[in-house]
């Protein structure tokens, strides 16, 4: 049977990093200020593991309660001896992207982050830690600096890939391929989700650099100033992909209608050019006694001729009022 929640812990001291993934250890590891501690709690049942966060390790219940809802929007809080923030990750399994979150609670000495299930990200930097502590910081602020600029740069990713899509689509569209806009729809709804997990991350980044928040050290402020200009800038590229989407939707719904105008003009002048001729049939085949023309020789003839005639004469019209 899966455990609920696990707990890995690596404890900075002495220079060294050592790991223990027993939960009640890191308790202790958690609560000692001497040294620099990291949790990484990966649950599958919230229940028990918002317990050991509220409970064994103190956090306040509504960051616990936020740091284990998958429908919360990404937010940042301050209490009184820690700070709660969270974000969305991003992975890109079978060509889709799939969102996360990681909830971090950071104190003046550790730094505890809170995933459902496994995150490649965390696993990945808590390796780094632990081979290079002194390359990595030293600082709970300095490790979460770290953990989101990895979030973001995979977010740089998907936003290239999307970009590169957005390009071939444009290509295909414009070219009068009617048959990718299902793929351009879906595109520019990935390209909302995008944007809908980038600005409160941007916004959490932003709230991150005040000045009043003493959990953030000086002089890791600018590391965090430049992670929040890279989420502005993602914003902008999701902004454009999409809004280039929609202007190539609209020139494409452009063009189609005004291929179907140009077909309906050219089948209105041959239903006007028939309809001449259908009025000239029409009057000659008219059972009537007494119509001068039915004795004559030269009467079907004739009878064409006029019907040419008047297409032709309905035809030059056209063009003389430049309707052709």
């Amino acid at each position: 049977m899966e455990a609920p929640f696990t707990v890995r812990a690596m404890v900075l001291e002495d220079g060294a990093c050592q790991e223990d993934a027993n939960p009640e250890k890191a308790i202790r590891d958690f609560a000692d200020p001497g040294r620099t501690a990291w949790l990484h709690v990966s649950y599958q049942d919230q229940q028990t593991a918002g317990d050991y966060l509220e409970k064994k390790l103190g956090f306040h219940e509504l960051a616990v309660e936020d740091s284990l809802s998958e429908f919360e929007r990404p937010t940042l809080h301050e209490y009184s001896d820690h700070l709660f923030l969270s974000a969305a990750q991003v992975s890109t399994d079978d060509g889709a992207e799939d969102y996360s979150e990681i909830g971090f609670f950071l104190t003046a000495t550790s730094l505890v982050t809170v995933t459902k299930g496994q995150a490649p990200v965390v696993d990945a930097w808590l390796a780094r830690w632990k081979k290079n502590p002194d390359r990595i910081g030293t600082e709970p602020a300095e490790l979460m600096h770290s953990v989101i600029d990895s979030i973001v740069d995979e977010y740089y990713m998907v936003a290239d890939k999307m970009e590169d899509e957005v390009d071939d689509l444009i290509d295909v569209i414009l070219r009068g391929d009617n048959t990718q806009l299902r793929a351009l729809l879906q595109l520019k709804r990935r390209l909302i989700e995008l944007r809908r997990r980038v600005t409160p991350l941007r916004d959490i980044l932003n709230g991150l650099l005040r000045r009043d928040i003493v959990l953030i050290p000086p002089d890791t402020r600018p590391y965090f100033q430049d992670v929040y200009d890279h989420t502005l800038r993602l914003a902008e590229l999701a902004d454009i992909s999409r809004d280039t989407l929609t202007s190539a939707l609209d020139v494409h719904l452009s063009t189609v209608s005004n291929n179907l105008n140009n077909v309906m003009k050219k089948m209105t002048v041959i239903s006007t050019v028939l309809m001449s001729g259908a009025l000239i049939a029409g009057i000659y085949g008219m059972n009537f006694k007494y119509m001068p023309e039915l004795q004559q020789r030269w009467g079907y003839p004739f009878a064409l001729l006029l019907m040419v005639v008047a297409g032709l004469t309905i035809l030059g019209l056209f063009r003389w009022k430049k309707w052709l």
